[in-house]
């Protein structure tokens, strides 16, 4: 059940809630018109008790409603300090993706797989935490770097998930999506072989990667325009250009020191 729904069927009970409360001050209301006409309805009934009995539902009415309404406004509260925590939270996972070590991780990444399509650099540094000698025994033909980010995507994925429903989607798509689009088709394969043998693996990565591409071809068909046709190859050369361009602010070369005489 999405949000959606349950921002529904919220709204459907809340209405019936008011409803309900309104048609039990009514209904009092009117029976006390009537007794109040015709002091004989009561029969044998003290007038005394009759009126506490009509305060009290009155009151239990007035209860109700303001129960429900507490609720409503209780829940828009929740729902704006969720929305600000996941913004936040989406925030911090952002600054995460960019700085330096992150930024490191995916240039080795990106070098990684321009190797595999033949696609140039021309790019002397070798700026990955683990260095290219970790490239020589990739797991299930994945190198260090691209566990690492794949580890991250599926840490996202489960941040996001129903089991946790810390950060919102929709916020992380506009942020990360193209990202973890583009990585997971690169290496779909080798993510499969690697939950194939290892199924408790990025468990939440592929449901993660499908959302991400769901809410892509949702916004195309919202905005009523066709996703562009691209060849896969090129897009993805493209794209490991650009982050290869992109990681490049994580390297710090080292400062020449001058040795100076006195």
């Amino acid at each position: 059940m999405n949000q959606k729904m349950k921002d529904n069927i919220f709204e459907v009970l809340f209405w019936a809630a008011m409803g309900l409360g309104a048609l039990l001050i009514v209904a009092v209301v009117t029976l006390s018109v009537l007794v109040y006409k015709d002091p004989e309805r009561l029969g044998e009934v003290d007038p005394g008790v009759a009126l506490a009995t009509g305060a009290l539902a009155l009151f239990t009415a007035f209860l109700w409603l303001a129960a429900a309404i507490t609720a409503r406004f209780a829940r828009a509260e929740l729902s704006i300090s969720t929305a600000v925590n996941s913004a936040n939270l989406t925030l911090q996972i952002d600054n995460r993706f960019q700085s330096d070590r992150a930024l490191r991780i995916r240039h080795g990444a990106a070098q990684f797989l321009a190797n595999e399509r033949g696609v140039v650099f021309n790019c002397d540094h070798d700026i990955s935490p683990y260095g290219t000698a970790e490239y020589q025994h990739p797991w299930h033909g994945l190198s260090s770097d691209l566990i690492d980010l794949f580890h991250y995507y599926d840490w996202i994925g489960y941040l996001t998930s129903e089991e946790s429903k810390a950060i919102d989607r929709e916020v992380v798509w506009r942020k990360l999506g193209p990202w973890i689009i583009k990585h997971y088709q690169m290496c779909e394969e080798r993510i499969n072989e690697v939950q194939k043998h290892q199924p408790h693996r990025w468990p939440y990565l592929r449901p993660f990667y499908k959302d991400m591409m769901d809410r892509t071809d949702k916004w195309y068909e919202q905005q009523k325009m066709e996703p562009p046709m691209e060849d896969a190859e090129e897009e993805f050369a493209a794209f490991l250009q650009r982050e290869h361009v992109r990681s490049h602010r994580g390297f710090h070369p080292p400062k020449e020191i001058s040795l100076q005489q006195d």
